[in-house]
């Protein structure tokens, strides 16, 4: 596979588009214009140098969110040439988040020129650009929908003139959607292509690993989940791009035992995680979302954090390269399709 030079990327240190026949040139056997698979180790730390060099200026930056708190799980923000595995329950809003998240990037980071790109296998991308709507114009989905249920009329006219107004300003982002299942090659030859077009680094995401579809010869959802996770890592480290990725957390987290109020076994580990033994290894975050109303957990985990809104999202972040585990709370607002911070429960100490 090839690439487009990198030298203007702002996802891309200058110094990471040098190729192999350069560092071949200086190994020790090297000849120019022959590729050898080993880089010596005094050149990565001149180039180690030059990437602190050029975070230390600005000219390297991370993405940032509209979350301050979900920023502070990088370097203030979303990590280039990184891969976000985020898992939850169905129900809990995991599409919901990863559009809230991307949602926003480009106005955010208006300094940087980047793309997203979604392989959305999951929901027509009717629907999400419905779900984007509800959430920019503030007005409930079903409402949106002409749904006419609980006593709620059809779309009014002005309303549906708010959402041409804003669609005709978004018309120029540079954000695209593959919303056909593929499987873990077509999805390389994908994002290589795509890549190659726009020329700048991309933000993908996924929703969800389990649709991904398996080729001839993969024999198992496993097989499927172990050759994406491979193909994801081998992307991020060749090109300019950073993977949100969604998956689910396993049935075992429904179990009646783990909704005991005020027990370690309320929060999901990386176990939970379907496919965490291939993922895990591979992510550079891992994130478990879970949403302690849907078990009527009043009390939940071992903090004993008091849960009195049905709509409050424990974020567990399992591992982090950048930083230390920790929870984060966020509220999500199913009707206008949106997820804003919430505050820290109240934690109810032992009796």
């Amino acid at each position: 596979m090839s690439n487009q030079p990198l030298e203007s990327s702002p996802g891309r240190p200058r110094w990471a588009a040098k190729n192999a026949e350069e560092m071949a040139s200086s190994a020790p056997g090297g000849a120019a214009g022959k590729k050898q698979p080993w880089k010596r180790y005094g050149d990565i730390m001149q180039d180690s140098i030059e990437y602190l060099r050029r975070r230390a200026s600005g000219q390297l930056k991370s993405l940032r969110t509209q979350w301050p708190t979900f920023n502070s799980i990088g370097l203030n923000g979303i990590e280039w040439q990184s891969l976000y595995v985020i898992a939850a329950r169905p129900g809990v809003g995991k599409t919901l988040i990863a559009a809230s998240l991307t949602r926003n990037l480009q106005t955010i980071n208006h300094d940087q020129d980047f793309a997203v790109l979604h392989f959305q296998f999951e929901m027509l991308g009717r629907n999400m650009a419905v779900r984007e709507f509800s959430a920019a114009a503030n007005l409930n989905i079903r409402y949106m929908q002409s749904a006419q249920d609980d006593g709620l009329p059809p779309l009014k006219p002005e309303d549906l003139q708010k959402i041409v107004d804003y669609a005709s300003h978004q018309h120029s982002r540079q954000e695209y959607i593959v919303d056909k299942a593929m499987n873990v090659k077509q999805m390389e030859d994908v994002i290589v292509s795509f890549q190659r077009e726009v020329n700048k680094p991309v933000v993908i995401t996924l929703d969800h690993t389990l649709l991904v579809r398996q080729n001839a010869s993969e024999t198992s959802k496993q097989q499927t989940l172990q050759n994406l996770a491979t193909m994801m890592t081998e992307m991020k480290n060749r090109l300019p791009v950073t993977f949100i990725v969604l998956t689910q957390l396993n049935r075992e987290i429904d179990d009646a035992e783990r909704q005991r109020p005020g027990q370690l076994s309320n929060y999901p580990t990386e176990a939970d995680v379907f496919g965490s033994d291939y993922l895990l290894q591979c992510a550079d975050v891992m994130i478990a979302y879970n949403r302690p109303a849907k078990y009527n957990i009043s009390l939940y985990g071992p903090h004993r954090y008091e849960i009195n809104d049905k709509y409050l999202l424990a974020m567990h972040v399992i591992k982090n390269r950048f930083g230390e585990p920790s929870i984060q709370w966020y509220r999500a607002q199913y009707e206008t399709m949106s997820v804003v911070e919430a505050p820290i429960p109240k934690m109810i100490p032992k009796k």
